[in-house]
């Protein structure tokens, strides 16, 4: 790969979402000195809000400016892209990761929702997102426009609706963090200790160092859900499973 296309590669980050393995440039802008191009929306986690006004989607990047998504509305059909903007030179940044927003003109609803060549996006609907009733003592909801995420804890799947919601300990972002995943997806828990969520079988796993993240998983059969718990001070099990069953 050539020098000028190693620096405009999308960088992978090792968060709870994965990059599809970058975009292809092959229609840029001149916008002043900047280079501009949009992209598909594939690989990424994206939620559609309750009133179905908002869309948020997670994202990592690399050598440019933070991407910003892009809506084009019709009556039926509402189209999405990535644009994405590269300032020429050599790139000093480390990029980023965060969850970027766009608002509709009128609630989604019945539209389908697409890329910009016709393929339908995967997303997941906010009114379908469980939440917690019991939070552990000073837990907070992560600050809009973070990346919900934890080092060493595997992404989670774009191929189907999924979505992730975090908490912290207070609000340094270094201290304990308690991570929700949600997939549309009926799965066994994988191998570890065994544990019950309401009445379904459950798994705690953790894997690597003892300072990995710690996990719960188990299946109501038609979702499959992921409590984990990470960066010291870390949840105990019984706190975990009371997470896990206070979701509504």
């Amino acid at each position: 790969m050539s020098k000028r296309g190693r620096r405009h590669r999308l960088t992978a980050v090792a968060v709870v979402v994965v990059l599809g393995g970058g975009f292809a440039i092959n229609a840029w802008m001149n916008r002043g000195s900047d280079k501009v191009h949009e992209g598909p929306v594939a690989g990424h986690l994206l939620l559609v809000s309750s009133d179905g006004r908002t869309l948020t989607l997670s994202i990592g990047w690399g050598c440019e400016k933070q991407p910003e998504l892009v809506a084009r509305e019709t009556a039926d059909e509402v189209k999405l892209s990535l644009r994405h903007t590269v300032t020429p030179g050599n790139c000093d940044g480390p990029g980023g990761i965060g969850q970027i927003t766009t608002h509709l003109n009128a609630p989604l609803q019945a539209r389908s929702l697409n890329d910009a060549t016709g393929k339908p996006v995967v997303h997941f609907d906010e009114r379908k997102l469980l939440h917690p009733a019991f939070l552990p003592e000073n837990y907070y909801p992560y600050p809009a426009g973070r990346m919900v995420h934890l080092p060493g804890l595997d992404p989670l799947p774009t191929d189907t609706p999924a979505w992730a919601s975090g908490y912290r300990l207070g609000t340094d972002p270094e201290q304990g963090s308690l991570i929700i995943g949600q997939i549309l997806r009926n799965s066994t828990p994988p191998a570890g200790q065994a544990a019950t969520v309401k009445g379904h079988p459950a798994s705690i796993t953790q894997s690597g160092s003892p300072s990995a993240p710690r996990s719960l998983t188990w299946s109501d059969g038609t979702y499959t859900f992921i409590v984990t718990t990470g960066a010291p001070p870390r949840l105990s099990d019984d706190e975990l499973i009371h997470v896990a069953e206070s979701l509504g």
